[in-house]
């Protein structure tokens, strides 16, 4: 189970609160819902399971309400607001590939932005609402021209999935405008660890579980990244919704920013495969990668963040879950 924050402020807003979770079957919502059962909330979670599972959420299935359906059918969220009552809510739900939107940016827009629209829509009727913190991406940022990325970088996302959560954090800034919702928007990085479904750590190691002599990276292997561990991510969320400033942005990661071609030699290190592997490159990615991340966490540093799980021992966790599991192959090219 992922362990809960010990921070005082938030444990204090979220103990015994009443707070909804939509995508709370999937990686990231599953880490966070066992937090918050482990802080004495009282859970609801929304998801239509086409990319998380209820064995995610094993562990505190007694403690939480599952709710299945879509975050785009209105009457379905209105229900589920109004049964749930929340006092915090954590919209997790979304298309998370950006592959994926790119071959159906229709569909990536009406999950994305739209189920948000739906969401926030039917959240601005009840009373009672304290926060809401809207999940959204890195991508959002696209092909920053200066770096360390902050949240006055430019929004200019390359993506149809980078464009519809923007889409998603404009719509927020516009319920807190115009009917006081209170938002905060979590700009999330790479996040990593046991339960991923997807992303390139993981592609990493089924590749070197089918042929550990060679690993295929996609690319020049000289794009950048900034891997956050998923306790950490988690962390911040909470964080977020205890001390995060309405409708503010903040991004979410580690701080710290490694090559995909390191990346790759710190797994077959860690798989003590150093002397047979060899890193082969395509030369080329998916539509919409982006190249460069050097992410800066001091705004969400400045109220109490510190990720704690070092890469090494980020990838050592998730290895030995990963040898736990038997898991079909997927494209690398899935977003944070």
């Amino acid at each position: 189970m992922t362990q809960a924050v010990t921070d005082p402020a938030t444990v204090s807003a979220l103990k015994g609160a009443r707070v909804l979770v939509t995508g709370g079957c999937g990686f990231i919502g599953s880490h966070l819902v066992e937090a918050l059962v482990a802080q004495d909330a009282v859970v609801w979670v929304v998801d239509n399971l086409q990319a998380g599972t209820q064995d995610n959420l094993k562990s505190v299935a007694d403690r939480v309400s599952v709710l299945i359906g879509d975050v785009r059918d209105s009457a379905f969220v209105n229900e589920a607001v109004a049964r749930s009552a929340p006092q915090y809510v954590f919209h997790l739900a979304a298309n998370a590939s950006v592959p994926g939107s790119v071959k159906d940016p229709a569909y990536d827009f009406e999950t994305n932005s739209g189920g948000a629209f739906v969401l926030l829509n039917a959240l601005r009727t009840i009373e009672g609402c304290e926060k809401v913190i809207l999940a959204s991406s890195g991508a959002v940022y696209g092909e920053p021209q200066a770096f360390p990325i902050t949240e006055e970088t430019p929004v200019r996302p390359i993506s149809p999935y980078g464009a519809s959560k923007a889409g998603a954090e404009i719509s927020a800034r516009m319920f807190h405008d115009v009917y006081g919702l209170p938002v905060v928007i979590a700009r999330i990085f790479n996040t990593y660890g046991p339960r991923m479904a997807r992303f390139v750590i993981l592609d990493f190691l089924r590749k070197l579980q089918r042929d550990p002599n060679v690993l295929e990276v996609l690319g020049t292997g000289q794009q950048k990244r900034d891997f956050n561990y998923i306790t950490d991510a988690v962390e911040g969320l909470l964080i977020l919704a205890g001390g995060g400033k309405v409708p503010n942005a903040y991004n979410l990661s580690s701080g710290q920013s490694i090559s995909v071609a390191e990346m790759a030699l710190l797994v077959i290190s860690a798989l003590c495969l150093s002397t047979q592997t060899r890193i082969v490159y395509t030369g080329s990615s998916w539509i919409g990668d982006a190249q460069r991340w050097e992410v800066s966490i001091a705004k969400l540093c400045d109220l109490g963040y510190a990720p704690r799980v070092t890469l090494d021992d980020g990838l050592r966790r998730t290895i030995d879950w990963f040898r736990t599991i038997h898991l079909t192959p997927r494209p690398e090219g899935d977003s944070p």
